[in-house]
C-alpha cells in the first residue's frame, strides 16, 4: 500500500534518503513532482481535490533530480493564487533535503461540491496524471460528489461497547499503530479518519463509516448494514424455492468471512487426486468471491436506509447484489480500469487491512482469476438502484482440468494457451495443428502454436504437414494421466524410492547424465521435488 506522508511527518530538515525513504520516487494519484511552481498546477490542485486529496513536492525535475525551490514570496503568492481560482484551501511549507530548500503543497479532497480548473474543466487523477471527465461520466460524476455519502454521516447514538476492540485493535495493528483500550476508542477512530471533530461537549462525531467496519453487530446502528444470503434450488429465472437462509452482520471483514462460509458450505467443493496430493477445488474461486462481496460492502450507497447486499447462491452462479447505482464516472465500460469510491473513508481502511490492493484491481483480478480457470468471465450488470455482479460455475474444461490448470498457475498464460494446453493434455501430451484447429475453431491455430513454443509451454518436432507439438518437461509432470516422458518416469521413482540422484536416474532411463541432471532441475524449478546436497552428491526429493 502507498501511504502519502502527512504535514506533520516532514521534520525540517532531512537528508536525501530520508526523504525518498518517506515519499518514494513514483508519482501516484496523491504525489506529484514538479521543478518549480508552474502555472499547470491548477490542474493537479483541482484532479487531487476531486480524487483523494496529496501532496505536491515543488523543486523535483522529471529525472527524479532534487534541485529545489525555496518557498520565495513570489511562489507563495502563485500558488494560493492558482488554489483560489481553483476554489481549494491549500496548505504550504518548507522542508531542507539536503542543500536543497523544497516548497510542499498539500491539497485537501473535498466533497460536497465540484473543483473544476478556472477555464471550466473537471478533472481527476488516475496514476501520477491529471485526466478529464467528459459527457455522461461527467453528469454522473457531478451528482455523486454534491451527495453526501452514508458514511459520512454521524451515527445518532454512540455507544462504545457495541464497538468491536479486536477489529479495531486488527486495523491499528495494520496501519503501523499500538493496540488500544475501550477508554481511547474515540481516538483510535479519529486517527483512522472514521471519526470527525465537532463543537463541545461532543468533541467528535463517531461516523457511521466506523460502526460498518468496526461495530459489532452494524445493523442495530445503522438500518441495512447487513448481508441477506440464500440458497435457491435451480437457475431461475423466476425464484426457485430456498433451502437455507442466513444473515451476516459484523465488522465489516468478519462479515465478509461469514458471507464466504455461507457459499462454501452451499456450493460444491470437488475433491480430485493429482500425484501423491489430495486437493478440494472449490466450486467457484475463492478470491474471486471475496472480491465480489468486498466491492459491494465498500461500494455499496449506506444512505439508501434498509437496503442491504443480497446474496443468491443458484445451481448455476452466485448473484452479489449491492445497493445503489454505480459510482462516480464509473461505467459498465471503464469499471475494469477505473476506479471511484462512494466510501472513501470505508475503502482506506480496508486498504490499510489488505482486504483490498491498489484502487482499481480488483475488479480485473476478478477477470484474471475466472480466466485462469477457463470459467466464464464476471457478468456486470446495474440499474439506477443497484449494481448486481454474477458468477457462473461453467467451464469448458472439467475439474479435473481445472486443477491441473491451477497448478500452472506461476506461468504467465492467456486463456487460449490454457486451453491448449489442456487440449494437448487430453490428446496424451502430443498434439497436431489438426487437431487444434478442430478443439479451437475460433482460434488462430498457427499464431497460437507459435507463442507456446516460444513461451516454452511446447516443443515441435517434425515439419510442415508432419509437426507435432509435445507438452515441455516442466508441464508434463503435473499433466498426470497417460503422459509418460522421462520426466514422469524420473518422478515417478522418486516417489517409490524417496529420492533419487543423476547417477541412479542415467541408469534408469538410460540418456547423458546432463540430460538427466536438466530434466531433474526442471522438475525442481516447477516445484514438484527439491534437490538436497552438492552436485556429486545431491539427491532430489518429493516436496
Amino acid at each position: 500500500m502507498v501511504r502519502v506522508p502527512s504535514l506533520s511527518d516532514f521534520r525540517q530538515t532531512m537528508t536525501t534518503e530520508e526523504f525518498w525513504a518517506l515519499f518514494g520516487e513514483v508519482e501516484h494519484e496523491q504525489l506529484d513532482f514538479k521543478r518549480g511552481v508552474s502555472t499547470n498546477i491548477r490542474e493537479t490542485i483541482s484532479a487531487m481535490a476531486m480524487t483523494h486529496g496529496g501532496l505536491i513536492v515543488h523543486g523535483i525535475d522529471d529525472r527524479r533530480t532534487i534541485v529545489g525551490c525555496p518557498l520565495s514570496q513570489n511562489n507563495q503568492d502563485r500558488i494560493t493564487r492558482i488554489a483560489t481560482e481553483c476554489g481549494v484551501d491549500v496548505q504550504v511549507r518548507t522542508v531542507v533535503v539536503g542543500p536543497h530548500e523544497l516548497t510542499i503543497t498539500a491539497v485537501p479532497e473535498v466533497r460536497g461540491r465540484i473543483v473544476t480548473t478556472p477555464d471550466g474543466r473537471l478533472l481527476r487523477r488516475v496514476g501520477g496524471d491529471s485526466q478529464p471527465i467528459r459527457g455522461d461520466a461527467m453528469a454522473r460524476f457531478v451528482r455523486e460528489r454534491e451527495y453526501r455519502s452514508g458514511e459520512d454521516e454521524p451515527l445518532a447514538l454512540f455507544r462504545p461497547e457495541t464497538f468491536s476492540l479486536d477489529a479495531l485493535n486488527q486495523a491499528l495493528a495494520a496501519d503501523g499503530r499500538g493496540h488500544v483500550g475501550p477508554t481511547q476508542l474515540i481516538h483510535a477512530l479519529t486517527d483512522l479518519n472514521v471519526a470527525a471533530a465537532a463543537p463541545p461537549p461532543l468533541g467528535s462525531h463517531v461516523l457511521q463509516a466506523a460502526a460498518i467496519l468496526f461495530a459489532s453487530k452494524p445493523r442495530e446502528l445503522i438500518r441495512g448494514a447487513a448481508v441477506q444470503l440464500v440458497r435457491r434450488v435451480g437457475v431461475g429465472p423466476q425464484p426457485g424455492p430456498a433451502t437455507a437462509r442466513e444473515e451476516c452482520s459484523a465488522p465489516l471483514v468478519a462479515t465478509a468471512d461469514c458471507c464466504l462460509k455461507f457459499i462454501a458450505d452451499h456450493t460444491r467443493g470437488v475433491e480430485t487426486v493429482s500425484g501423491p496430493r489430495r486437493e478440494i477445488l472449490p466450486e467457484y474461486p475463492q478470491a474471486v468471491l471475496r472480491e465480489a462481496i468486498v466491492n459491494a460492502l465498500a461500494h455499496r450507497d449506506y444512505s439508501l436506509k434498509g437496503s442491504t447486499v443480497d446474496i443468491s447462491v443458484w445451481d448455476d452462479r452466485v448473484e452479489v447484489h449491492s445497493p445503489g447505482p454505480l459510482p462516480g464516472h464509473i461505467t459498465l465500460e471503464n469499471m475494469r480500469t477505473e476506479h471511484y469510491s462512494r466510501n472513501p473513508r470505508i475503502m482506506r481502511v480496508l486498504k490499510t487491512v489488505g482486504l483490498v490492493e491498489e484502487y482499481g484491481e480488483g475488479v480485473e483480478r476478478m477477470y484474471r482469476e475466472m480466466e485462469s480457470r477457463l470459467l466464464e468471465p464476471p457478468v456486470f450488470s446495474a440499474n439506477d438502484s443497484s449494481v448486481t455482479v454474477t458468477l457462473y460455475n461453467r467451464s469448458v474444461v472439467d475439474v479435473e482440468e481445472q486443477l491441473w490448470l491451477q497448478a500452472l498457475e506461476g506461468v504467465n498464460l492467456t486463456a487460449d494457451e490454457r486451453r491448449l494446453l489442456v487440449e494437448v493434455r487430453r490428446a496424451g501430451g502430443t498434439i497436431a495443428p489438426r487437431q487444434v484447429r478442430e478443439a479451437m475453431p475460433g482460434a488462430d491455430t498457427r499464431e497460437l502454436l507459435a507463442r507456446a513454443q516460444a513461451k516454452g509451454l511446447l516443443a515441435r518436432t517434425g515439419t510442415r504437414g508432419g509437426s507435432r507439438y509435445t507438452l515441455a518437461d516442466f508441464i508434463i509432470p503435473l499433466a498426470g494421466g497417460s503422459v509418460t516422458t522421462h520426466a514422469q518416469v524420473l518422478l515417478d521413482e522418486i516417489r517409490r524410492r524417496g529420492s533419487l540422484s543423476t547417477p541412479e536416474g542415467v541408469k534408469l532411463i538410460g540418456i547423458a547424465p546432463g540430460a538427466v541432471r536438466a530434466v531433474l532441475n526442471k522438475l525442481a524449478q516447477a516445484g514438484l521435488i527439491r534437490a538436497e546436497g552438492r552436485t556429486r552428491g545431491r539427491r532430489y526429493f518429493i516436496r
